[in-house]
């Protein structure tokens, strides 16, 4: 863990007695990078409040003031904004609170656990995210609550597995990508790279049996794999460092090989399909000879 994440927690056991010295409240714990270990300076601290009934802005504001916290901000939080998301400042560090009513969080579960939910509002997993925090958890209060959601989460459901490798074997005929690296085409080149690397972490993902955690540390991440691509985070860095031939071809070797894991580790999914729209050539016009 580094020193910038203990302090972060260190600060979060000290604030969380302001909210749970609320009967209402029934559990709080950190989440984000201070759980995982790897905050640097740049890093705000994330803290998650379970209630028995979500309260009122106003009430929320009401502590706010009560405690002193500064630059408070609150906006509903998640697409069915059935949370809110807290902004406020504390001991001169960012803190970004999500509040969730207790009975949303059991749904949630279940519907990633039993339901194999691999529903995305924008590029964010949002419930699988949010099993990700409650399983990284850094509990302060409320214990056995936090315990028996992560009890429920293990072990990953293998049929989520297979939810979400077939819904991203999806993969576009990858020489557009070979036609944009000759033309030069540098920003969309590099734009459909970024889509393609998003995709093959999603594979990898499922692959690996993690719930999906966003896009954000994917170094991290990238270390908790055991099935992927030799070296791949830093031949990642390369599809993006190399010139953009090398690299367009890097990343086709990583598409390739993310599709011979999935054969060997999910034989149930049909990757013929994949494999064929993946190699197919777009038609080349060649001027005629002339006499």
């Amino acid at each position: 863990m580094t020193k910038q994440s203990a302090w972060r927690i260190s600060l979060a056991h000290n604030l969380a007695p302001a909210f749970t010295a609320n009967s209402n409240v029934e559990a709080a714990f950190v989440f984000g990078s201070a759980a995982l270990g790897v905050s640097d300076q740049y890093s705000d601290l994330e803290l998650a409040l379970i209630w028995a009934e979500l309260p009122s802005p106003e009430a929320l504001q009401a502590t706010a003031r009560r405690v002193g916290l500064g630059c408070w901000k609150l906006e509903p939080y998640g697409e069915a904004q059935q949370a809110w998301l807290e902004q406020f400042y504390w001991d001169e560090m960012k803190v970004e609170a999500a509040h969730w009513a207790g009975g949303t969080i059991d749904r949630i579960v279940t519907d990633v656990v039993e339901h194999y939910d691999v529903s995305q509002n924008g590029l964010l997993f949002e419930k699988q995210t949010i099993v990700s925090h409650l399983q990284h958890a850094v509990i302060l209060y409320g214990e056995d609550l936090v315990r028996q959601w992560q009890k429920r989460l293990s072990p990953y459901p293998e049929e989520l597995a297979v939810a979400m490798v077939q819904k991203h074997l999806k993969f576009r005929p990858f020489d557009g990508q070979t036609i944009l690296a000759e033309r030069n085409e540098i920003p969309l080149l590099y734009e459909n790279h970024c889509a393609i690397v998003r995709w093959l972490l999603n594979l990898l993902f499922g692959l690996n049996r993690i719930y999906h955690p966003g896009f954000k540390w994917t170094r991290y991440w990238a270390e908790q794999m055991s099935i992927k691509p030799p070296r791949f985070f830093d031949r990642l860095e390369q599809v993006f460092q190399a010139d953009a031939v090398s690299g367009t071809h890097e990343l086709r070797q990583l598409v390739e090989e993310t599709f011979d894991l999935v054969k060997r580790n999910l034989p149930q999914v049909d990757l013929k399909p994949q494999r064929e729209a993946f190699n197919r050539l777009y038609p080349k016009w060649q001027l005629p000879v002339e006499d």
